[in-house]
């Protein structure tokens, strides 16, 4: 047997054994969301998603919970935050948005987004919001992360995202009812 002929025998027989590993690679992608999650996915892929306006200046663009948007993020650099964002990220590069929701109910709400973003909320006191859970896939592009947050009723937060790689990103802030 020449080098030629064994060399192409053991990339054969390799495949079983690879074959795993790329299913394993595929499924770490938005097939692996649970349920609420893929009903998610469906809405961000539309063909056409509201957008977000009435923002002023600095002041944050008013969005309705329950309904996905595809906003446009401004630069990082010189954006006027609601507060501090938890995580320091890099400013060089990076996009930057703010959106103000208001809650009817009070309980666990999860905001989506499809981008890397740090994901913070902040109260009407200008306090952030701790998170409860989070999740995400960083082989999806239709849906790349969610946070949970535990929040009241009646009142007015502001969902904020920092260190973003994209101008434009697909957002989503509702109750959750998983």
């Amino acid at each position: 047997m020449t080098f030629v002929s064994r060399y192409a025998a053991l990339a054969l027989l390799a495949l079983p054994l690879a074959a795993p590993a790329m299913e394993a690679q595929e499924d770490s992608g938005c097939a692996t969301y649970a349920a609420p999650e893929q009903a998610v996915i469906k809405r961000f892929t539309a063909s056409s998603l509201a957008e977000p306006g009435g923002a002023e200046g600095a002041a944050p663009a008013p969005i309705d919970t329950g309904t996905a948007y595809r906003a446009t993020l401004s630069p990082q650099h010189g954006f006027a935050f609601a507060a501090e964002p938890g995580r320091h990220t890099l400013a060089d590069g990076a996009y930057a948005g703010a959106f103000v929701f208001h809650t009817d109910q009070a309980g666990p709400y999860r905001a989506y987004i499809d981008d890397a973003s740090w994901v913070d909320l902040v109260d009407q006191e200008g306090a952030l919001v701790p998170s409860e859970d989070f999740g995400g896939r960083h082989h999806c592009e239709a849906l790349r992360k969610f946070v949970v947050y535990s929040l009241d009723a009646d009142r007015d937060y502001v969902l904020q995202l920092s260190g973003g790689t994209r101008q434009q990103v697909r957002v989503l802030v509702q109750p959750d009812r998983s």
